[in-house]
């Protein structure tokens, strides 16, 4: 290995563990927001059942708490979820980053046959170093979803409920309660379609990068080279 390989192995296992240390911290600022909203609507839900159920208080009762409780949960749940969202943008750039640049910038300097791949999916896991299965993407993208929707019930869940309590309690819902109810569901479909433009940007990024391996192939293998792009 030659002096300029050793160096820019050197660049870019330096560049990559800062790639993978600012994704591991956006993961967590996720897992924490997750987790605090799940807990949030699991003990005040609880505390509803508890009280109805176990100590026979009437929800007409509990609803003098419960609303504006409810309401102002459900705000700042849908808050959270903003922010849950845009920090998918952050993940997205820093590997696209590592794609785009850190990935590039060692492989200009291999030969063809050495180039280190790049698999996306590797920023999620704990040993990164192992092989590559597909079936990792799919996990990824799973839980992805699956945090994404739960949150995404979570409030929806929470302005049903708001609703049934205002309609038991015989109170008629006001301009700043459909104002409530508006900007919340705003927020939600908006950011199911920010979220979809960023799973759309991965994919078209993915087939930009094939296409270009494709050239390259054509371009650098004879007819007759197996390994040559068809």
């Amino acid at each position: 290995m030659s002096d300029t390989t050793a160096a820019a192995h050197e660049i870019f296992e330096h560049e990559e563990k800062a790639v993978r240390k600012r994704v591991n911290r956006f993961r967590t600022i996720q897992n924490l927001i997750w987790i605090s909203c799940l807990a949030a609507g699991g003990i005040f839900f609880g505390w509803i059942a508890m009280a109805h159920h176990q100590n026979g208080i009437p929800l007409e009762e509990l609803a003098v708490t419960a609303l504006p409780i409810l309401m102002w949960g459900t705000i700042a749940i849908t808050a959270a979820y903003v922010v849950f969202v845009m920090i998918y943008f952050g993940i997205v750039r820093a590997i696209y980053h590592s794609q785009s640049v850190v990935h590039p910038r060692l492989n200009d300097q291999l030969h063809p046959d050495e180039h280190r791949q790049f698999n996306w999916h590797s920023y999620f896991r704990k040993n990164h170093n192992r092989e590559a299965r597909r079936i990792d993407a799919v996990l990824v993208i799973t839980m992805k979803v699956t945090k994404l929707v739960s949150m995404f019930a979570l409030i929806g869940f929470g302005q049903f409920a708001w609703m049934y309590l205002m309609d038991l309690t015989g109170q008629e819902l006001m301009d700043e309660h459909y104002s409530f109810l508006g900007l919340v569901d705003l927020t939600l479909f908006s950011c199911l379609v920010l979220y979809v433009v960023v799973l759309l940007a991965i994919r078209v990024g993915a087939l930009g990068k094939r296409g270009k391996e494709h050239k390259w192939a054509k371009e650098h293998h004879p007819a007759s080279d197996p390994n040559r792009a068809r």
